[in-house]
């Protein structure tokens, strides 16, 4: 790639075993997972390897190998001759990965923040059961109007005109499902443990403050997209209030891909699979992305 792009970093969910097939030989991929395996004890190489699946989707392991495998892309293919970017957007958790990879914060800081809000969540939510469903090929007020019934659901995600993530505690989440199964095109339960980008994260927000207090965010080497409502975030403390801030405000991939469209570049998705570049056409059919998932030929 030569031409300066828009990255796009995906999050939790685009896991997937064999995820890292042609990489462990890039010094660049390498090394930052070999760091990341280091600081967070988990083996994710393996993982993303072989398996199983249900070991690399467990909620602590999961975040964590999509964050390494990003940043590790990333880093291999500036390695090889990749621009700067012009700016880069990450979708949920994905703004951690683009955190590390603008230099906002180090790698162990991310995998800190990730800790944290799985620390954090397990002590707040008890043997409770949270998570988040999807739903596709339903209109937003038909949405809206379900959750009238379940005031302990939020809408968290807006990834289209028909593309949405519901978060709160998962017998509402089944009951939910049920009621729109027979409009939607698909609907089910994310293999997500959380109630993330909703109101009941709110009240982790300044404990998470507190326990990454001592990180100090430096100036990004380029601007970074808010996932929340499209602003360009361009300076270090902005983007780090943004991520630790991140876990309670919902996603609304529709404002980024208006900035998309503003910034004019080309696009390109920095993670395994295709998440962002569905989702990305979802919203505006023009706009192409490109995948940083095949490895560079030399680097």
């Amino acid at each position: 790639m030569t031409t300066p792009a828009v990255l796009l970093f995906p999050g939790q969910g685009t896991e997937a075993v064999g995820m890292a097939a042609g990489w462990e030989a890039h010094a660049a991929w390498r090394d930052t997972l070999e760091a990341a395996e280091i600081h967070s004890g988990y083996p994710l190489r393996h993982l993303m390897a072989g398996g199983p699946l249900e070991d690399l989707r467990f909620q602590r392991h999961a975040p964590c190998a999509v964050l390494a495998h990003s940043v590790g892309l990333f880093r291999t293919w500036r390695q090889a001759g990749m621009p700067v970017p012009v700016a880069a957007a990450g979708h949920s958790m994905g703004f951690y990965s683009v955190l590390v990879a603008a230099g906002v914060v180090p790698l162990e800081a991310a995998l800190d923040l990730l800790t944290a809000v799985e620390d954090l969540s397990q002590e707040a939510f008890g043997e409770r059961a949270m998570g988040m469903a999807f739903v596709i090929g339903v209109a937003e007020l038909e949405v809206r109007q379900a959750l009238l019934a379940h005031p302990g659901l939020a809408l968290s995600n807006r990834n289209g005109q028909a593309q949405f993530t519901i978060s709160g505690p998962t017998a509402d989440l089944e009951q939910l499902v049920a009621i729109l199964q027979p409009s939607a095109f698909k609907v089910g339960l994310l293999p997500v443990k959380h109630p993330l980008h909703g109101p009941h994260m709110v009240a982790l927000l300044p404990e998470l403050a507190r326990r990454m207090a001592k990180v100090t965010p430096m100036e990004p080497a380029f601007p970074l997209i808010s996932h929340f409502d499209g602003r360009m975030l361009t300076t270090g403390s902005m983007a780090w209030d943004e991520g630790l801030a991140s876990i309670a405000l919902p996603v609304d991939w529709p404002a980024v891909v208006a900035r998309l469209n503003g910034l004019g570049a080309p696009l390109a998705e920095c993670g395994h699979g295709s998440q962002l570049s569905g989702l990305t056409r979802w919203a505006d059919r023009k706009l192409q992305v490109t995948s940083l998932q095949p490895a560079p030929e030399y680097g």
